[in-house]
């Protein structure tokens, strides 16, 4: 799924209209200079309430991003094209969570997501990214975000995006769905039925004759829905399907 200028555009001015109001709390950005970075790592700030990239460290190195390249909208675009649907998705839904939730805002809460980054010689890397919030308003609102990136493709070989959140005293449900109604059109109906049998184990030959269409239409079926989830086999499916609320 592609995601064009304009919708990356809408996600940037939902979040930042939300916080215009707010007053903050500021925080130095001192801590962020001396935090230890090996060669495979670098940093980097994303204010929310004017979508700015006000620090980052070392994204040269990893990216080869200059400071003035590396904007919200180089973020919010950088992922590799079949992993960026769920990517946005997958962040979209905790950065709304993080505005709307105030139990969310705790300073040892974080998002991690490892995807395909693009490089600035258009070459593609995979990196692990820890995003924690850094600064909050008075109310305590996520104000700015602080991410890690780690480059983990010498230990990780898969195209697989992978994604976790840990914070005390989140209302798990509620994340949950704010997070699944973002994945409710990914699939459409068919694919989802196709989904619901194969991971009750049934074959194409006996999906095609339940659902009177073809086999060569459930192949077809299947490679789609594969190509979507960016998954290669039925287990990575069925994982990916039960991670993002798509069947239980």
């Amino acid at each position: 799924m592609e995601f064009n200028r304009k919708e990356i555009e809408n996600i940037i001015l939902e979040s930042s209209l939300k916080l215009k109001e707010l007053e903050p709390s500021y925080k130095s950005f001192s801590i962020l200079e001396n935090f230890p970075l090996n060669v495979n790592q670098c940093l980097y700030l994303v204010n929310w309430k004017d979508s700015s990239v006000p620090f980052q460290r070392r994204v040269d190195k990893i990216l080869g991003y200059s400071p003035s390249e590396f904007d919200l909208l180089t973020i919010l675009n950088i992922a590799h094209p079949n992993d960026k649907g769920l990517v946005l998705r997958v962040s979209k839904g905790v950065i709304q969570h993080a505005l709307e939730y105030s139990n969310f805002s705790r300073e040892n809460s974080s998002h991690h997501i490892s995807y395909r980054f693009r490089k600035k010689d258009g070459s593609y890397i995979k990196l692990l990214r820890q995003s924690t919030i850094y600064e909050f308003a008075k109310n305590g609102t996520m104000l700015s975000n602080l991410s890690l990136l780690t480059d983990i493709s010498s230990t990780d070989k898969t195209t697989n995006v992978d994604w976790d959140v840990v914070t005390p005293e989140l209302d798990l449900e509620a994340f949950k769905q704010n997070i699944y109604k973002e994945f409710i059109n990914f699939f459409t109906k068919r694919e989802i039925e196709i989904i619901r049998l194969i991971k009750e184990g049934i074959t194409s030959p006996s999906i095609a004759k339940k659902l009177f269409i073809s086999e060569g239409t459930v192949s077809s079926h299947r490679k789609n829905i594969l190509r979507k989830s960016n998954c290669h086999n039925v287990k990575e499916l069925i994982a990916f399907c039960k991670k993002n609320g798509i069947t239980k």
